[in-house]
């Protein structure tokens, strides 16, 4: 009856194990894997549980088995098929967001963080899974895109036929307050002229400093005069400027990601909105422009660091 505690129990036995100061029974049964938890693991538990064991092992033998576990008692931990219980939570979450939801754990940081958090509550029973959620310190929009996240992972579970229950099935979103945001003022015309002629001057500019603000000169300015987006500007390649039909085409960026800002770590996407933009490619943008493609491929950065100062 039952086995030796951190030896496998031969087919047909169960084994009693003490599970975070609980027994925990678990035992094998035409190609499921069951487990109970049957209270406190002390002397006077051990010794009732005694008989549940043998009850279990007798109607395995007897092909009497209750298969739903009412006769045995006790907190049903779970009954489902063995190759499915090989996959941990945090495999079948990468598994959901890679294959049903197009993205990548490592490159997306919504989904990045909330499998660091699924890594941080272990294999847990999915009825735990919203007290967890709920004792996060998450202000309420965190919240919402979380429990978001993990009703649809959990409906996922439910459909593969891996959990019996979406433990987020039906809970409400917690109300985000709406507060006002100051209204932006957008920098005038002769503020802007002032900003870079001070970059193009190094006139606040450390003498100590590796790189001169003249440096990222060309990329301000164009920043300023297209109105593009930081990452947009990153990542524009020499074959999106047309200097014969003078027109810029922003159509993909060069996004950051979880693993940070450098150019190793960003990834190309489509735009924000996902559009195509055609800018007019002016007289001045191309006086600024041109030294940094001058032998260029059409895949090329416009914007390498290391060619910033040749062109003021």
């Amino acid at each position: 009856m039952g086995h030796v505690l951190g030896h496998k129990s031969p087919k047909g036995a169960v084994s009693l194990t003490n599970y975070k100061n609980r027994i925990r029974l678990r035992w094998r049964y035409q190609g499921k894997r069951y487990s109970l938890s049957l209270g406190p693991y002390d002397k006077i538990n051990l010794k009732a549980t005694k008989t549940v064991v043998l009850q279990i092992e007798l109607d395995i033998a007897n092909g009497q088995f209750d298969e739903t576990l009412t006769k045995y008692g006790g907190k049903v931990l779970k009954a489902v098929e063995e190759p499915k219980m090989l996959q941990t939570i945090v495999t079948c979450f990468e598994k959901w967001v890679k294959d049903y939801k197009q993205l990548d754990c490592d490159k997306n940081s919504d989904y990045f963080h909330l499998r660091g958090t699924l890594r941080k509550w272990g294999e847990i029973n999915p009825s735990e899974f919203l007290n967890k959620l709920n004792t996060e310190k998450y202000c309420p929009k965190t919240y919402n895109e979380r429990l978001s996240m993990l009703n649809g992972f959990s409906s996922w579970m439910l459909k593969q036929g891996i959990w019996t229950i979406n433990p987020f099935d039906g809970v409400s979103r917690r109300k985000v307050k709406k507060t006002e945001k100051p209204e932006r003022e957008p920098f005038t015309e002769e503020e802007i002229r002032l900003i870079l002629d001070a970059i193009r001057r190094d006139l606040f500019c450390l003498p100590s400093s590796r790189y001169k603000h003249s440096h990222y000169y060309p990329f301000l300015y164009f920043i300023f005069k297209t109105g593009v987006r930081n990452a947009e500007a990153v990542g524009l390649r020499v074959g999106s400027l047309d200097f014969t039909k003078k027109i810029i085409t922003i159509k993909e960026s060069l996004a950051r990601t979880v693993k940070g800002t450098h150019a190793e770590a960003r990834v190309r996407k489509a735009t924000k909105n996902g559009k195509i933009r055609i800018l007019p490619f002016t007289e001045d943008l191309k006086e600024i422009l041109f030294p940094l493609v001058a032998g260029k491929g059409n895949d090329d950065l416009v914007f390498q660091s290391g060619h910033f100062a040749n062109c003021i």
